[in-house]
């Protein structure tokens, strides 16, 4: 039987949707009025900075580890969310990895299509990568962030940067041709209309491109060797639950050291509702997986 949190998570997701008509201005109105429902705690410390022209913030938790980094990448199809609404995600990756994070707000699609948004990414990362004591950083992104994420790891590798030491992805949007089953299959569980958001909004990061011929866009079709090891998490009842798995599967067979997290009956970016169960136990997951590899990094400059 559901429990009162998840249905009330399937409710807050339901939201982004909630009006037929809705413009893009009215989803990014509906997605920041899901995130107001998640609150920095008062001992969390948040501090706005400009990361090389990308607005940020720097979210920490009480005792979190100034030289260690986690770039926060939001979710939101690449056309809605804010560094501002996942500061309260921000707060408890920085709990429970030890490390501080970094929230950042990069451009949105359409005004903004491929590659800004990933570009930001990039030049957050370098950024923090060159600020006083940072011994290694990590990345994490949900979603449309989760793209981002992926995306950054493979141009970061391409322009022989210092490799991230590692990155998680929850409920990633790899495959903007939108070829996963789940899309289909699984549309009578999830509470997003994954297949047409997917279409419209990947439609709108890509501008005309093709996804296939342009895999920094849609990173399902990049080349994803020599990546540092990556946490994958899909929950059964989501539409993008293939590309989640399609993402591990292709990791793996490029060598890469891959960790799977399926959450059973768990929705599209479920780790974001800070009031449900599962998300608590699932973000301390993956904050022991990044406190292990962020630990085990050596120093590079």
């Amino acid at each position: 039987m559901t429990s009162p949190e998840l249905t009330r998570a399937r409710e807050l997701l339901g939201h982004l949707v909630s009006e037929p008509e809705a413009t893009m201005d009215d989803f990014r109105r509906l997605y920041e009025e899901v995130l107001a429902n998640f609150e920095v705690p008062a001992d969390g410390v948040v501090e706005a900075v400009d990361a090389d022209g990308v607005p940020s913030y720097w979210v920490s938790a009480q005792g979190a580890d100034q030289d260690k980094v986690v770039l926060l990448v939001h979710g939101g199809g690449f056309c809605m969310g804010s560094a501002t609404g996942y500061q309260e995600f921000g707060y408890r990756i920085s709990k429970a990895s030890g490390a501080r994070v970094l929230v950042v707000d990069y451009r949105l699609a359409p005004e903004n299509p491929f590659p800004a948004p990933m570009d930001d990414v990039v030049t957050a990362y370098r950024w923090a990568r060159q600020q006083p004591g940072v011994s290694s950083v990590a990345f994490v992104g949900d979603s449309a962030g989760g793209n981002l994420v992926v995306a950054a790891l493979v141009k970061l590798r391409d322009d022989g940067d210092v490799a991230p030491s590692a990155a998680v992805a929850c409920s990633p949007l790899v495959d903007l041709a939108g070829e996963g089953s789940s899309l289909t299959e699984r549309a009578h569980l999830d509470p997003l209309p994954a297949a047409t958001l997917v279409q419209a909004m990947g439609g709108a990061y890509l501008a005309g491109k093709d996804p296939k011929d342009t895999p920094l866009a849609s990173p399902l079709y990049a080349d994803l060797q020599g990546l540092p090891p990556i946490r994958v998490l899909t929950g059964t009842h989501e539409g993008l639950h293939d590309d989640a798995i399609r993402l591990a599967e292709k990791l793996r067979d490029a060598g890469v050291d891959v960790e799977l997290e399926i959450g059973e009956e768990m929705i599209h970016i479920w780790p974001l509702f800070s009031f449900l169960p599962q998300a608590q136990d699932s973000t301390d997951r993956l904050g022991a997986f990044l406190h292990k590899h962020l630990a085990s990094s050596p120093a590079q400059v």
